[in-house]
């Protein structure tokens, strides 16, 4: 049976006994979270990435970060990184690739999240909600490698996505 001990703006925490597969009987403690998206706008011709420095009140740190959000009831994903990525960087997809995708924290929560590459966005028109605290930040794609390497970038979907574009491109160069 399963314990709901509280409910947030978008989660619930729960716990229940579950049986393992080696048979032992434990109390598990899960966080249900809506599944998610994360898009990482590159800039072909110029070598560059576009992220957010994003102010997070849950760890009360302003880090560097891809474009992400919460799917809406129902909304494709696909749809959910187009819409994001205008809200908060203001940058239109024409080209979004999907790159894969996984459990955020698999110990703990429920949340799946879809990972994309937006190929040479365009400008679009930001619109951001009260609660983002958020600053655009266009940097070279070595720098932001670098950055990734020395530890400034610490958001883990961001380090992904640039390693997986990173990847991509060095294919598109050899090819």
């Amino acid at each position: 049976m399963v314990e709901v001990s509280c409910r947030g703006r978008r989660v619930v925490f729960e716990s229940f006994y579950e049986t393992l597969p080696n048979g032992s009987r434990v109390l598990v403690d899960r966080v249900t979270f809506p599944n998610s998206v994360a898009v990482l706008p590159v800039h072909r011709k110029s070598w560059e990435v576009t992220l957010l420095k994003q102010y997070r009140p849950a760890i009360g740190k302003w880090i560097l970060e891809a474009p992400a959000g919460t799917l809406r009831v129902g909304e494709d994903p696909r749809e959910a990184a187009i819409r994001e990525l205008e809200e908060e960087a203001g940058l239109v997809a024409k080209d979004l690739e999907e790159v894969g995708g996984g459990y955020v924290s698999p110990g703990y929560s429920t949340e799946f999240m879809k990972l994309y590459i937006a190929w040479d966005p365009v400008e679009g028109r930001p619109r951001r909600e009260p609660h983002e605290v958020i600053e655009v930040v266009r940097l070279g794609f070595d720098r932001a490698l670098e950055m990734v390497e020395s530890g400034e970038i610490i958001d883990v979907k961001t380090i992904t996505l640039l390693l997986a574009a990173y990847l991509k491109l060095q294919k598109r160069r050899q090819a």
